[in-house]
């Protein structure tokens, strides 16, 4: 059974809120970089977690991927891309390129090992991207998403990588808050760092339960009736698949270039007339190719 999680609510007073504690967890030590907050695990040598804001503009650029991924000058604990060796995990990152396509300083940003743990292979090229791909989706029709993301370790002693011995997560998570006018909705996900399939429905959950296995609180900010409400009740006939409805998933818009990223980490090159912007390839329901 698909299990998803999502509801919109429309507020009834004038409520202001600074948007950006929307993209760490309550009571954490908050870093910024270029395009993202982060919290570093100087003990398993990777951040807990990576927060950021997603808007149409961040996804709908033209900015290249890089090749290279540096490492951190100022937390001393922060891996090199080298430290990884030659092993079968991939240097997956927490915030996509796909995030990062209208700057050059947060696309660099994106390459920091700070926001890179180590990500089983098929993950990373398979249902992670799904995922980052569904998500920029969402940003080309709704205002803004706050997106908070990072690994979860089951055992103290977890498994290590490389000379350095960079932690390996056993999971990884994903919460993301939308906001489009007045209306609120959130959604999490929980991802095995072993998953080798294209499938993200049966790993979606409310944010109380993420929060339940993370210890992390997440949208605090929010007046407490607004994120108790947002996090505990759900309304499943609001999506499909774990995307935007097939109504609006369908409907055309003028022509534009798809933006979901491919395995390489680079844009597609295809066009599309779907309002998320994804074209066939790409979780658009109009199975044909312009």
């Amino acid at each position: 059974m698909v299990r998803t999680y999502f509801v919109l609510f429309f507020f009834l007073t004038s409520i202001i809120i600074k948007a950006q504690t929307f993209t760490f967890p309550k009571n954490q030590e908050v870093k910024q970089r270029a395009g993202y907050y982060y919290n570093f695990n100087n003990e398993r040598k990777v951040s807990n977690w990576i927060g950021y804001t997603l808007t149409n503009e961040d996804v709908v650029g033209t900015e290249p991927s890089l090749v290279i991924f540096h490492k951190d000058s100022s937390e001393s604990k922060c891996a090199k891309g080298t430290d990884y060796g030659n092993h079968s995990f991939a240097l997956g990152t927490l915030k996509p390129r796909s995030s990062a396509r209208n700057s050059r300083l947060e696309m660099k940003a994106v390459h920091n090992m700070l926001n890179v743990v180590p990500m089983n292979r098929e993950l990373c090229r398979g249902s992670w991207r799904i995922l980052d791909n569904m998500i920029a989706g969402w940003a080309v029709i709704f205002d803004s998403l706050y997106v908070v993301t990072g690994p979860v370790f089951n055992a103290q002693d977890s498994r290590v990588v490389g000379d350095y011995k960079v932690n390996v997560p056993d999971k990884l998570f994903k919460v993301v808050l939308v906001k489009n006018g007045l209306d609120l909705g959130a959604i999490a996900f929980l991802i095995p760092n072993n998953e080798t399939g294209n499938t993200i429905n049966q790993y979606s959950m409310s944010v109380d339960s993420l929060e339940a296995i993370t210890g992390y609180d997440f949208f605090s900010e929010l007046p407490e009736y607004l994120e108790v409400f947002i996090e505990e009740k759900v309304n499943v006939g609001m999506w499909k698949d774990l995307s935007v409805s097939y109504k609006i998933k369908s409907t055309r818009i003028k022509e534009g270039r798809c933006i979901a990223a491919q395995k390489s980490g680079e844009r597609c090159t295809m066009s599309t007339e779907c309002i998320t912007l994804n074209c066939w390839k790409h979780g658009c329901d109009l199975k044909q190719k312009k």
